[in-house]
């Protein structure tokens, strides 16, 4: 149940976009018990983005949502595996991309609820 939404400030074609997706599938699978088949990604291309006050041609800003937390050498394999499928679907530089991580302790998706701590 994984939450990725990737705003970039190209246009992309469908073939883009799905090469994006597929990407960002794959690096998911560096976090243990993540993969893309359950990823929930929000595609959001042609934004305007500005970086330090300067309108942005090519920028990726990318938030992800997981349900747990990992340790630090794992978010880190994640982020560059991020940066790396960004950059190969699009051809994106590196000091034009952010990612911001958001770890959740609980999650309610397709019907049913998780929790860290509870149990029913």
């Amino acid at each position: 149940m994984p939450y990725i939404r990737i705003s970039v400030a190209q246009k992309l074609t469908s073939e883009k976009q799905q090469e994006l997706v597929d990407g960002l599938g794959e690096a998911l699978g560096r976090i243990p018990g993540k993969d893309g088949s359950m990823l929930i990604t929000d595609l959001e291309d042609g934004k305007t983005m500005f970086l330090g006050g300067v309108k942005q041609n090519d920028f990726v800003f990318i938030d992800a949502r997981y349900f747990s937390k990992f340790e630090y050498h794992i978010k880190k394999e994640f982020t560059e595996a991020v940066f790396n499928a960004v950059h190969k679907a699009l051809g994106t530089s590196f000091d034009k991309m952010s990612l911001n991580i958001t770890e959740y302790n609980s999650w309610g998706g397709f019907g049913s609820f998780k929790d860290e701590y509870y149990d029913d």
